[in-house]
């Protein structure tokens, strides 16, 4: 199977070469070692629990911070897809810019969600884990070595399985 995802495995976008830049600098090579803790302290970006839509604003004490508030009560996988997408807002879009018009809103949106993408689930990663498994066990077997839900393991593979498609691969595995 290795040799059917080498092509699809290569960033194709500029977000997606820019994240992968990000996990080689904080040498981040194994589902393991994404520990969004330590890359927030990295950039000096607090996390706090609350009880609430989750969020990233600037810091209310220290100047040129910011915070990312995350509800607690969301399942594991959940508050790490949230972190994720709300560190992509503060890593690429500067912090907040709350007079932003509705297409620049949802473009900024849509880039959050593709950030925290490709930070949790990095195709190089992919390899390893899905070399002795079917298409069918392949999701759940992602979403549990990166900690994601499930849906977003099932996007990010039928990603992959897309890719493979367009570079001429036969998805047949």
């Amino acid at each position: 199977m290795f040799s059917l995802v080498v092509d699809a495995l290569q960033p194709q976008t500029w977000l997606e070469s820019r994240v992968y830049q990000l996990l080689e600098l904080h040498d981040i090579r194994q589902p393991e070692d994404i520990q969004l803790t330590e890359l927030c302290l990295a950039y000096g970006i607090e996390l706090w629990d609350i009880d609430g839509r989750s969020r990233a604003h600037p810091h209310p004490f220290l100047p040129d911070r910011f915070v990312i508030a995350v509800d607690q009560r969301l399942s594991v996988p959940e508050r790490r897809e949230k972190i994720a997408h709300e560190l992509g807002h503060l890593l690429l879009h500067e912090g907040i810019q709350p007079w932003s018009g509705e297409t620049m809103i949802g473009m900024q949106e849509a880039q959050a969600n593709h950030f925290a993408e490709h930070l949790l689930l990095p195709y190089p990663m992919f390899v390893p884990l899905l070399d002795h498994c079917t298409r069918y066990e392949a999701p759940s077997l992602l979403a549990s070595a990166f900690r994601v839900p499930l849906s977003l393991a099932q996007k990010r593979f039928d990603r992959l399985l897309g890719r493979m498609y367009a570079k001429g691969h036969p998805v047949i595995w």
